[in-house]
């Protein structure tokens, strides 16, 4: 389609010349091409990008320990860590199993006892007495047992668990760093396509307003319609550029906020 409008636009100076037409003429196909332009952006999709912030090609990112800083907040790296606190744990619990080898014992009673006791003589009949009284008693007592094998393996089942804590860490780092790789990538991208844009928004800044001078010359006859094509091209090559790197740089900044967290475009 854009093919044939230009197609078009080039071969329509061989039967008209901008002498020949009227002022009228040159302003109604002077619409014509703006009507076109408008369709060939819709169909390009660049009139979708309009959603994004005006001020996204002015944005500032914030310093790059920020993003970093920000890692230990990703579910994959809280994910690690907890994976780290849980073998700890069982660690400190491996430590303290010796006092699985003790026990210790009581009882305690209280309550009114009662004794009967035969007694006699030689001269004096059998007879039973009975003494009470309230007696409070208990027993303490605590006894050890364990087995060779839990203090032969012991020291290994210890160095086990440290072992499995060292390599949870070294997995976790390995985490972290290979995330802390991909905010950089995605910094450094954000910070070049920032760079990039501005020089395309003042590329197409002035052909923009090169294009209105230009119009304005071909509603007076001052240029022929192929001089206006090639202007015309030229600024819709600009504005082309300039919106499908406002799109990249969008895509770009959700990636790194994806990452970290961290708010880079403001609420609008």
């Amino acid at each position: 389609m854009k093919k044939l409008a230009c197609l078009t636009l080039l071969l329509f100076p061989l039967f008209l010349s901008a002498q020949e037409m009227s002022r009228e003429e040159r302003i109604r196909l002077l619409e014509l091409l703006k009507a076109e332009d408008t369709k060939l952006e819709t169909v390009a999709g660049l009139k979708g990008s309009s959603s994004l912030p005006i001020e996204i090609e002015s944005l500032t990112l914030q310093p790059l320990s920020i993003f970093l800083d920000a890692v230990t907040e990703n579910a994959t790296v809280k994910s690690a860590q907890s994976q780290v606190e849980q073998i700890q744990n069982q660690y400190r619990l491996e430590k303290r199993n010796w006092m699985n080898w003790i026990r210790v014992n009581g009882t305690y009673s209280f309550g009114r006892f009662n004794v009967i006791s035969n007694n006699s003589d030689i001269y004096t009949p059998i007879y039973q007495t009975m003494t009470a009284s309230n007696q409070h008693t208990f027993n303490v007592g605590a006894s050890i047992g364990f087995s060779l094998s839990d203090i032969i393996n012991r020291p290994l089942r210890l160095k086990d668990y440290r072992y499995q804590i060292e390599q949870i860490q070294y997995a976790r780092e390995q985490v972290m760093e290979e995330r802390k790789l991909k905010v950089m990538e995605a910094y450094n991208t954000v910070n070049q396509q920032l760079a990039t844009i501005k020089a395309k928004a003042e590329t197409a800044a002035l052909y923009n307003a090169q294009m209105k001078i230009s119009e304005n010359d071909f509603i007076q006859g001052k240029i022929d319609i192929i001089t206006l094509s090639l202007e015309r091209s030229r600024r819709s090559g600009a504005v082309v550029s300039y919106e499908e790197a406002r799109v990249t740089l969008h895509n770009s900044i959700v990636i790194l906020e994806t990452l970290t967290n961290v708010k880079v475009i403001k609420e609008y």
